[in-house]
């Protein structure tokens, strides 16, 4: 069922980004469980989750934030997540979705457009 009052999907997605205010990249799938499997590390300047400035619903029942992460050189990136902690705690992964996957040849960045929509 879907949720027709719209102010009920605004306080859910808005509760949504307050439970999980950093952003992490993984090179494997991290799975179900809330643990951060397969966190990148490594480079200079250093891989770090990294916080969600995230929107506010208002009469959409949507948040966005855009993170820009650094990642090192022999990295392939394949999922993104989202996490209550800003270092990799146990079950502090609330959330994680596929990302194309892209290799890093040499130091770069990688920016994430993280959007939940509460329907």
């Amino acid at each position: 069922m879907s949720i027709r009052v719209m102010a009920e999907k605004d306080s859910l997605a808005n509760k949504y980004a307050a439970d999980a205010p950093n952003g992490t990249l993984h090179s494997s799938d991290p799975g179900t469980a809330g643990n951060a499997t397969g966190e990148i590390s490594g480079g200079s300047p250093a891989y770090a989750r990294k916080a969600i400035s995230w929107s506010t619903a208002s009469g959409t029942g949507v948040v966005t934030g855009s993170p820009t992460f650094d990642v090192a050189s022999g990295t392939t990136v394949t999922f993104a997540g989202v996490a209550a902690s800003s270092t990799a705690t146990t079950n502090d992964l609330k959330d994680s979705v596929a990302v194309t996957s892209q290799a890093f040849a040499s130091q770069g960045t990688y920016l994430v457009t993280y959007t939940y929509t509460q329907t």
